[in-house]
């Protein structure tokens, strides 16, 4: 090996560590704070991700068509999930990474600073990230997103956004879909033991080790190039519809065993009204 090689490879190698650390921003645009406080949360995350591998049972459904081909870069998708399913769908999405190097995902995320604690998993699982939101920067967030699925990137978008309301879907991924040519994937998972945030506006979900992780992709939505206003409005409805069936499907159809904290009585959890937990109506 000579030594230019050396360079190069360390060049190559510097420039991803640096990017795996500080995205598409620089190091000065962090403060000591905001460079500890993410780098706590990127380790957290890594053993979240290593938790769900090694200890949780995977359940996947709906994805035998285009598994492989999506691995293999062959077809590309914009997947689209709701906020609260998040920490599952990015250890699904860690999980592929670390089996193929072709795999390449990236995610859209909030431009705002809360956003860089989930860019920065994003980065350290092995992902992508496009910076803005339905709320800010949100005509410079698709052009990227355009631009990397063009270069052969499957786009990861939240339906409800940064702030909700919950389970209600921005136009975002629609008009991703049309300008970009490719068709959305719709993504949803429950599990059986879980941690949820009950008072945050999308009661964030994140699987406990040892859980059964569910996974289902619902049918590939296609959206014309040549699509008008009423036809996408129509399209929006679907998806969202899409998303919400799958969603009740996952839930209904998993028995929650633990949940961390305990629910109170009469709150609800997820989308339904009351639950079993170890065969106790709440």
């Amino acid at each position: 090996m000579s030594v230019a090689s050396t360079k190069d490879d360390y060049a190559i190698w510097k420039a991803w560590h640096r990017y795996r650390r500080f995205g598409t921003q620089g190091r000065r645009d962090f403060s000591v704070k905001q460079k500890l406080q993410h780098a706590g949360i990127a380790t957290l995350g890594r053993l979240f991700v290593r938790a769900c591998f090694d200890t949780c049972h995977w359940k996947i459904e709906g994805d035998a068509e285009f598994r492989q081909d999506v691995l293999n870069r062959r077809r590309q998708f914009i997947f689209v999930l709701w906020h609260n399913r998040l920490s599952g769908f990015f250890a699904w999405a860690a999980r592929n990474a670390i089996r193929s190097t072709s795999f390449r995902i990236d995610s859209i995320i909030s431009a705002s600073k809360d956003g860089e604690f989930l860019a920065r998993l994003i980065r350290e699982g092995g992902g992508g990230e496009i910076r803005g939101s339905s709320s800010r920067d949100a005509a410079r967030a698709l052009r990227t997103a355009v631009i990397a699925a063009a270069e052969g990137a499957n786009i990861a978008s939240v339906g409800d956004g940064p702030r909700g309301p919950r389970y209600v879907l921005k136009p975002g991924p629609i008009l991703l879909a049309k300008a970009a040519g490719i068709p959305i994937l719709p993504f949803t998972w429950a599990c059986n033991r879980t941690f949820q945030l009950h008072r945050s506006w999308d009661q964030l979900m994140v699987p406990l080790p040892f859980s059964t992780l569910r996974i289902r992709f619902g049918e590939p939505l296609f959206v014309p190039e040549d699509a008008g206003a009423r036809e996408i409005v129509g399209l929006r409805r679907k998806l969202e519809s899409s998303l919400n069936d799958l969603t009740d499907w996952a839930d209904r159809n998993t028995r929650i065993r633990r949940q961390l904290p305990t629910p109170r009585e009469g709150e609800v959890l997820k989308r339904r009204q009351s639950i079993e937990l170890d065969e106790r109506r709440l």
